[in-house]
């Protein structure tokens, strides 16, 4: 197989780890969207390429191989791919096809059709989430309510109509399909995770006024609560998300800091266009049968 066909998924995979990597110093809702779009463009390079090397594989598989012929000749790929190789990717192939299947079912599950924004669950566990969907819909468990007093519980209710307004469910859904997809780009998930969470917190502080109150609030409920699996309030980086409320809004990068902000997405765009390139034949020739 030649080394050419995922160097330039790699160089985009590695450009855009290294890029996001900033996304703490960056204001929370230019960071998802940076984040999220770098995360985009790596799926696009990195997926196909998966598929490709699996197909190429079970093409020289023997007795497996029958019928996959046509697509190494499409592929251009007339030797073998290595067993310690096209193994690995194939499971990769399965499993990842398995738990997207999984997570888009469960995904539909999360969504409830009610006239009423905000229900309130029975549960002595405290903890508040947004549920995915255009009606933006926030459950709120009992024992939360009997934890914070009310001003807490207009913090936690800012924070949650912060995931609704701004439809943070479809860039958590993003991320999550990424990671169950290609687990190597969990990393870059979390901090899509990490920057929507930021994000409401600033909406939070920004309804009530008190940057250092919303903090402890988080605080408040991290001490009582785990980490749950949709868009709510005790979320991902507790201790960091407090600190950087107990510090002034990060600013929006100006200038040079921007220009080298998105020319980094430009060139990891680049190198993903570049990659699927490669795979050009293979597309065509799917295409056509």
């Amino acid at each position: 197989m030649p080394g050419s066909l995922a160097f330039p998924m790699l160089v985009s995979l590695v450009l855009a780890a290294v890029a996001t990597s900033v996304h703490r110093r960056l204001p929370p809702r230019l960071a998802a969207r940076f984040v999220t779009i770098a995360l985009v463009l790596v799926v696009t390079a990195a997926l196909p390429t998966a598929l490709a090397v699996a197909v190429a594989f079970l093409a020289h598989a023997p007795v497996i191989g029958f019928g996959f012929e046509w697509c190494a000749q499409a592929m251009g790929l007339h030797s073998a791919v290595p067993p310690w190789l096209g193994g690995p990717v194939v499971v990769l192939i399965a499993v990842g096809s398995v738990r997207v299947f999984r997570l888009l079912r469960q995904h539909r599950t999360l969504r409830i059709a009610s006239p009423h924004p905000i229900h309130f669950a029975h549960s002595h566990k405290p903890y508040a989430v947004t549920l995915p969907g255009p009606a933006g819909q926030i459950v709120i468990s009992t024992a939360m309510v009997d934890l914070l007093d009310e001003e807490e519980q207009r913090i936690v209710i800012a924070h949650e109509r912060a995931h609704a307004r701004y439809r943070h469910d479809r860039y958590l859904l993003t991320a999550e399909l990424a990671a169950a997809a290609l687990p190597p780009l969990r990393a870059m998930a979390k901090r899509v995770n990490y920057s929507i969470e930021r994000w409401a917190d600033e909406a939070a502080a920004a309804a009530c006024g008190d940057r250092r109150l919303v903090a402890m609030t988080l605080g408040k409920v991290a001490l009582q609560t785990s980490p749950p699996t949709v868009a709510g309030f005790a979320g991902l980086g507790v201790a960091s998300r407090m600190g950087a409320l107990l510090e002034p809004p990060s600013q929006n990068p100006h200038g040079v800091q921007l220009l080298v902000l998105w020319s980094s997405m430009v060139v990891t765009a680049g190198f993903s266009l570049y990659q699927l390139h490669h795979l050009e034949r293979l597309l065509t020739a799917l295409c056509a049968h």
